[in-house]
C-alpha cells in the first residue's frame, strides 16, 4: 500500500511541476506586459487611437487574469490531491 501511495504522490509531482512550468511562462508573459503598459505615458499617449490602447489594455488585462485563475486552480488542485493521498494514508492506520 505504501508503493502505491508513494508513486501516486511521485505522479502528482511531476504534474504539478508540469503545471508550475506553464504558470512560469504565463507569469513572465504577464510581466513583460505589465512593464510595456507601465512605459505608457499618462497624458496625450501617441497611439494609433483610442480603441487601439484600450484593445491593448484589455488584452493585458485578460492575460493577468488568466494568470492569476491559473495559479487559484493549481492551488486547488494541490489541495485535492494532497486531501485524496492524505486520506489514502490514513485508513491503513484506521484498519489496525
Amino acid at each position: 500500500m505504501e508503493q502505491r501511495v508513494t508513486t501516486i504522490i511521485s505522479h502528482i509531482a511531476a504534474s504539478h511541476h508540469e503545471m508550475s512550468k506553464i504558470l512560469e511562462a504565463k507569469r513572465s508573459i504577464s510581466t513583460q506586459m505589465a512593464v510595456i503598459a507601465n512605459d505608457i505615458p499618462d497624458s496625450h499617449p501617441d497611439f494609433e487611437g483610442l480603441s487601439m490602447l484600450q484593445e491593448q489594455a484589455l488584452q493585458l488585462t485578460k492575460n493577468i487574469t488568466a494568470y492569476l485563475n491559473s495559479l487559484a486552480n493549481l492551488e486547488e488542485a494541490i489541495a485535492q490531491q494532497t486531501e485524496i493521498v492524505m486520506k489514502e494514508m490514513k485508513e491503513p492506520e484506521d484498519e489496525e
